[in-house]
């Protein structure tokens, strides 16, 4: 028993968790940029915040389903957990489709003004950083 245990806590370096904690990271890094740089370029001119909040509740609308994901999908491992992986990715994406519709719902039914190009603008720039996870998740060696 004490042999197995030992074992089962050895990770060989095949068998690591992939790094897709970055693509979350790098959604997060886009949200907060744009928000910062919308809401400066406001100040500058002297106009309301709706656009640099519109963008922030986009981008925060893509960001936070996705997290949900990633943490749900990839809190197993292993070879034994396979069947379990495949039922938090079910439930992850199920999850996020569903935590997607809540924000869009939420933030049209409760925030007056709203700029929707901002809004959408944000959730698809901050989408877009998944065609770059190949790129983030690129292993380094």
């Amino acid at each position: 028993m004490r042999g197995r245990r030992i074992l089962d806590s050895v990770q060989s370096p095949h068998l690591r968790k992939p790094p897709v904690f970055r693509v979350i990271i790098a959604q997060a890094s886009v949200t907060c940029v744009l928000f910062v740089g919308l809401f400066a370029f406001s100040i500058l001119n002297q106009s309301a915040t709706t656009t640099a909040t519109s963008a922030l509740l986009g981008g925060l609308i893509c960001l936070v389903p996705n997290a949900y994901l990633v943490f749900r999908a990839f809190s197993h491992s292993g070879a034994r957990a396979a069947q379990k992986i495949v039922q938090e990715f079910y439930r992850g994406e199920a999850g996020k489709f569903v935590l997607t519709c809540c924000g869009f719902a939420l933030v049209f039914a409760l925030v007056r003004p709203l700029d929707a190009v901002a809004l959408f603008g944000a959730f698809v720039l901050v989408q877009a950083v998944n065609w770059f996870t190949p790129l983030l998740l690129r292993r380094r060696t």
